[in-house]
C-alpha cells in the first residue's frame, strides 16, 4: 500500500487528519497518541497538522466549534428571532468525529477530554444566550439561569444524537426537539424577550 503524499489537497486535510486521529485513539488510546503519530499516519508534516488544529483535542471538536460560532453569531443578530437563533447551528456540517468519540469514549480513553470540552463549550453557549436575553430586557440572574438551561438542552441533543446512531439520525432534528423541550420547561416570558416581533407586540 502506498504512503499518502505530503501536502494532500487542503480541502480534505482537516477531515483526513481528524479521521486518522480517531483511528489511532481507537487503536492505542487518546493519551498514548501523539500529534507526530497522527501526521505520520496521514503522511504530512507536524506543521501541516498545526495549519488546521491548534491542539490534539481540536480533532474531536472542530466541527461542533464551527456550529457554536454560527449559533453565537445568530444570537448577536437582533433581527433573528430567539428560537431561530438557537437552531441556527443545525445547518452546519455534522460533527461525526465527535459522535464517534462519544460512542467509543471508554475505548478511546477520551472521557475526561469530552467532559472538559463539553463543560467549556456549554458555558460559552450559556453566556451567549444570557447576553441575548439581557440585551432584550431580561434580568441578569434570570437570563443566566435560562441560558444555562438552553445550553444544556443543545448539548444533550448532541450526545443523544450520537448515542442513537449519528449516521442514521439528523442532528438538526435532534436540536429542534431539544429546543422545543427547553421552551416548554423554561420561563416563556424570558424566551419571548429574544424575539423582536413578540417583544414589540407586547409593548
Amino acid at each position: 500500500m502506498s504512503t499518502p503524499a505530503r501536502g494532500r489537497p487542503p480541502a480534505s486535510s482537516r477531515e483526513v487528519l481528524a479521521d486518522a486521529a480517531l483511528e489511532l485513539f481507537l487503536e492505542q488510546g487518546y493519551e498514548a497518541t501523539s500529534v507526530t503519530e497522527i501526521t505520520r499516519r496521514v503522511g504530512v508534516s507536524r506543521a501541516s497538522f498545526f495549519n488546521y488544529f491548534a491542539s490534539k483535542p481540536e480533532t474531536l471538536w472542530f466541527v461542533l466549534d464551527r456550529r457554536i460560532e454560527v449559533l453565537t453569531g445568530a444570537l448577536l443578530d437582533p433581527q433573528i428571532p430567539f428560537a431561530e437563533a438557537l437552531t441556527a447551528a443545525g445547518a452546519e456540517a455534522r460533527p461525526d468525529t465527535l459522535a464517534l468519540a462519544i460512542v467509543d469514549a471508554r475505548t478511546m480513553g477520551v472521557e475526561a477530554e469530552l467532559a472538559r470540552g463539553r463543560a467549556d463549550r456549554q458555558q460559552l453557549v450559556a453566556a451567549a444566550v444570557a447576553a441575548r436575553l439581557v440585551r432584550d430586557g431580561a434580568p441578569q440572574r434570570d437570563a443566566e439561569i435560562v441560558g444555562a438551561g438552553y445550553a444544556a438542552a443543545l448539548f444533550a441533543a448532541v450526545w443523544t444524537w450520537a448515542a442513537k446512531g449519528a449516521g442514521r439520525y439528523s442532528l438538526t432534528d435532534e436540536i429542534g426537539r431539544a429546543v422545543t423541550a427547553a421552551h416548554r420547561l423554561l420561563r416563556p416570558e424570558l424566551v419571548t424577550l429574544g424575539d423582536p416581533e413578540t417583544r414589540s407586540s407586547a409593548q
